[in-house]
């Protein structure tokens, strides 16, 4: 049985001393490849430099980013890297934790599909307490799009497969009744799972991409889908939307 995750931070610091062995364990699980995406122009250096054939990157800016950061200077990270890379992301909206004006958050998700449009590529979104706004923005670019870790309410969701977008559900599955509640509604077919590693472990401490299994254990019982054809739905519908 294979998985893939599709959307970590394999790149933080808390990896920094055993990104091998977590690696190993992903696949020892059956993580056959993982989707590391960054959130600012560290994080997105630090993505680049992962050396592994089952790592696939995406650059992106966050909402939440520290105010010094450069619009231009991740731009050109995306720019010059572009065939590196497997989509922009994450970008988007943050209604909670964001420093900056809702307007200026609008400015700049704009100006990252627009580049999207441009290259051509797939766009993850970070939209917390703000799905349908992001929605909204997104649906005007011909960008295909993957709502990463989706907290969203059932009209979003509807919306969202409506538009045809794909839903990334997180390990919050595996202990989250609001998570599970909308996981439950949700499309197999517009379904991937993910594990935001290193945050939102199923298990105490740090999250990592083999507990991806918890996500789909959780999936299977309520989709009442076994966990190998559901694997194979996941991964399918994974592969097609980053090009891997």
């Amino acid at each position: 049985m294979e998985l893939i995750d599709a959307h970590c931070h394999l790149q933080m610091n808390s990896f920094d001393t055993d990104r091998r062995e977590v690696i190993r364990r992903a696949l020892a699980a059956g993580v056959v490849d993982i989707v590391v995406s960054g959130y600012d122009s560290v994080s997105n250096f630090k993505a680049l430099g992962l050396k592994s054939e089952n790592i696939h990157i995406t650059l992106g800016l966050s909402p939440n980013m520290k105010r010094n950061e450069s619009v231009e200077f991740i731009r050109s990270q995306i720019v010059e890297n572009a065939d590196r890379i497997v989509a922009i992301g994450e970008i988007g909206f943050d209604r909670l934790k964001s420093k900056l004006p809702f307007g200026k958050q609008k400015e700049i998700f704009r100006e990252f599909l627009e580049l999207a449009e441009e290259l051509r590529k797939p766009v993850v979104i970070h939209a917390r307490e703000a799905e349908i706004d992001a929605i909204e923005v997104v649906r005007r670019f011909s960008v295909n799009c993957m709502l990463h870790c989706f907290n969203g309410s059932l009209k979003a969701l509807r919306i969202a497969q409506d538009l045809g977008f794909m839903i990334s559900i997180s390990t919050m599955v595996s202990f989250s009744e609001k998570h599970r509640y909308v996981a439950e509604k949700a499309e197999v077919e517009n379904l991937m799972i993910e594990t935001d590693s290193p945050f939102l472990s199923p298990r105490r401490g740090r999250n990592e991409p083999a507990y991806l299994v918890y996500a789909l254990d959780e999936l299977s019982r309520l989709k009442e889908i076994e966990k190998e054809e559901l694997a194979i739905r996941l991964v399918k519908n994974t592969r097609k939307f980053y090009g891997i």
